[in-house]
């Protein structure tokens, strides 16, 4: 079977979890294109901030949609918060959103509209954080091009605040470390 299109794999993700209605945004490489550079990604990410008993009805309608979920991942989903699904050779990958963090992200997301679909989005301080929280090669670069192309724009509390309570809450204390020092290098007057 061929390879699925980017834009199948995004129309079908995307619209899949609007006509469920579920509370969603975009928060990987889809999400870079909006606040950073776009870049070329392989797969689709999104949070879904919902209860653990309502992941049945989410991973029925991405199976319904063509979606192939391991059955292992789809016991688990409720409880490790991470399932992959894959779609003619690419993937989508949710996350539950269960964290306070999860949530105030939520309440900042952004529509935007790509390939003809509205689709929500995280704002570019919550992208900051959830990528210095992966805090991966890639990631630290998408953060840079985030900061230099938002940096007039950036609520600057915010992100200091999230990144102190992330540190907190998960013991990732290199996150407001490299949140400095990335706010350092790119929010200096040109």
């Amino acid at each position: 079977m061929p390879r699925a299109e980017f834009r199948d794999l995004f129309l079908r993700f995307y619209s899949t979890l609007e006509a469920l209605g579920v509370d969603y945004f975009a928060y990987g490489g889809v999400s870079v294109a909006f606040w950073g550079d776009p870049r070329e990604t392989q797969d689709v990410d999104a949070v879904a901030v919902l209860e653990p008993e309502e992941t049945g009805p989410l991973l029925q309608g991405l199976a319904a949609a063509g979606f192939n979920i391991p059955p292992r991942q789809a016991v688990t989903f409720p409880i490790d918060g991470w399932v992959r699904a894959q779609f003619q050779g690419r993937f989508a990958d949710v996350a539950l959103g269960r964290t306070p963090f999860d949530r105030s992200a939520l309440s900042r997301r952004s529509r935007f509209t790509v390939h003809g679909l509205p689709i929500w989005t995280v704002s570019a301080e919550d992208l900051v954080l959830y990528k210095l929280t992966a805090y991966r090669f890639k990631d630290l670069a998408d953060v840079e091009v985030v900061l230099l192309r938002q940096r007039r724009s950036l609520d600057l509390a915010y992100l200091k605040f999230w990144a102190d309570e992330i540190a907190r809450r998960t013991g990732k204390f290199e996150v407001p470390q490299k949140l400095e020092s990335l706010l350092d290098t790119t929010t200096r007057p040109t």
